[in-house]
């Protein structure tokens, strides 16, 4: 029997092991600019909850002194905020923002987008 429970953590060991090596990075990464355009996608109301949308915002920064623009995927999940206070994605239209984003398979889908500005 306890031969048996050792084969089962070993494998069970073993197949954690190989999920979380194949595992896309997660790594999240910042990124500051200005943003140029907002779209909005999707919207639903939900009592108490401010920044239940989805959609897109393109980011103009600079990169190797260059202006760069890239496009970020906005989730139900992603926070919006200027301090303390929640925003809806069409307030960020122009504002100066830092946006933490992951890598997706075929985006960067933001977790959170804040601004100082406006």
């Amino acid at each position: 029997m306890r031969k048996a429970k050792t084969m089962v953590f070993l494998i069970l060991t073993f197949w954690a092991t190989a999920l979380v090596i194949s595992a896309p990075s997660l790594a999240q990464e910042k990124v500051e600019g200005t943003v140029v355009k907002t779209n909005l996608t999707a919207c639903s109301v939900v009592p108490g909850k401010v920044g239940t949308c989805e959609g897109t915002l393109v980011l103009e920064s600079t990169k190797d002194g260059k202006p760069h623009q890239t496009t970020v995927k906005i989730t139900r999940d992603t926070v919006l905020k200027k301090g303390d206070a929640k925003l809806f994605l069409f307030q960020l239209q122009s504002a100066p923002v830092t946006v933490t984003f992951s890598e997706g398979k075929s985006e960067k889908v933001a977790q959170s987008v804040t601004t100082k500005g406006r």
